[in-house]
Parts: structure tokens; sequence; C-alpha cells
């Protein structure tokens, strides 16, 4: 009976076992978590905290990596609400180069909560938000 003993063919499958390439499950992918700030400006009042109702503005979402480049994906959607109430969206948009925008035309008086939720829906980035708060005033239809 020629060939290897049970031992030495127990030290041979060890011994290829621990040669043989060993391919491991993929490690689990970080996520970013980027930075979202909300501005709105126009021509309104010429503040940006403050808007004339009925007088469209243009909100915006800057959205970036934490290193602070822009980041090119996903979405942004954008909410408008009065303290204690619940809220208007206002629209969801593409982020293009860091910047997602909006049109906002304020409703009715008071102060306005302006809010925006980035999301990619991939494993990339985590979502983000942020807001930024507007008084709108009444000047019975003239945008200044």
């Amino acid at each position: 009976m020629g060939g290897l003993s049970r031992g030495a063919a127990g030290v041979a499958l060890a011994a290829a076992f621990l040669t043989a390439p060993i391919t491991l499950a993929p490690q689990a992918h970080a996520t970013i978590a980027p930075t979202l700030s909300v501005t709105v400006s126009g021509l309104s009042l010429g503040a940006n905290s403050v808007a004339a109702v009925g007088c469209g503005r243009t909100a915006q979402a800057t959205v970036q990596r934490p290193d602070g480049t822009p980041v090119q994906s996903g979405v942004v959607e954008f909410t408008s609400r009065l303290p204690g109430l619940g809220g208007n969206i206002v629209g969801t948009v593409p982020v293009v180069n860091g910047t997602a925008s909006v049109l906002w035309i304020p409703d009715v008086a008071g102060q306005h909560i302006v809010s925006a939720v980035y999301y990619d829906g991939l494993p990339d980035y985590q979502p983000a938000a942020g807001y930024t708060n507007v008084t709108a005033v009444d000047l019975r239809g003239i945008c200044v």
C-alpha cells in the first residue's frame, strides 16, 4: 500500500489549507457623513432673513463631504413650516456640484423654518439636514 499514512495526509491537508488564498467576506462600507447648510436669498427686502408674502426667494442647500469637497449625487427635499404647525414640501431637486436650489414663495406672514434634507439612496452617504429661519411680512402684494 503506497501513499500517505493518515497522519501524513492530515499534515499535508493542513499545510495546503494554510497556504491556500483565503477569501474574506467584504468589509462593511463606511458611510460618509456630509454637512448641509441652508440659505434663502433673493430680491425681497434685500436681507436674507426677511421675505415678502407672495414673493419668490431662492432656497439653497450646500452639501459637502467632510473634507469640504462638494457632494456630486443625491437629492435635497425642501420644506417650509411655521413653528408648531405642519409644513409644506417646497420641492425635491437633485444635487449638482454640491448645491441644490428651489424657488420658495412664503404664503403667510410669520416666522418660517425653511428646511432641507439630503439623501442619495445609496450606502455611500448618510442623510443630512439643515434649516434657516425667515420672517415673512405682508406687503400686500408688493415685491421689493
